[in-house]
């Protein structure tokens, strides 16, 4: 069994929306090809934390993040290319300056959202865990 780390970022623009990004059918270790999610990922052996999850958000989503608290932590048990898979992530409140998206090719859209909206979206599991912890707060 493979093991990764992960983090990734509750992007939170001025204005209280959220940004949330759909899994591609290109993206090729997908297990969620439709269902949308928070932009992060996996860090590189020898990469701190947080510098990965500034470069996984950069290139996912052509954003760059003021990054804030840690927000939660997750784990599933996927199967990604018939291997299973134990995915550990961190997740943090961020804030963008500019809120300009360009997508990478993991992922073919993207939306700020209200959170409280965040039902009407096909959302991951744990990225429904999130926006209820943070409608609690907010």
């Amino acid at each position: 069994m493979k093991l990764f780390i992960g983090a990734k970022g509750l992007i939170v623009r001025d204005d209280g929306k959220i940004l949330i990004v759909r899994e591609s059918n290109k993206y090729d270790e997908g297990t969620e090809e439709g269902n949308w999610d928070v932009v992060g990922g996996r860090i590189e052996v020898g990469e701190a934390l947080l510098d990965g999850l500034r470069r996984e958000i950069m290139e996912e989503s052509g954003l760059e993040v003021v990054v804030g608290e840690t927000f939660g932590v997750t784990e599933n048990f996927p199967v990604i290319n018939g291997e299973p898979t134990h995915i550990i992530r961190v997740y943090y409140l961020c804030s963008v300056k500019k809120d300009i998206v360009v997508l990478s090719t993991d992922h073919d859209a993207f939306e700020w959202i209200e959170p409280k909206n965040y039902g009407s979206y096909a959302v991951m599991d744990d990225v429904a865990e999130l926006f209820e912890k943070y409608l609690k707060i907010v």
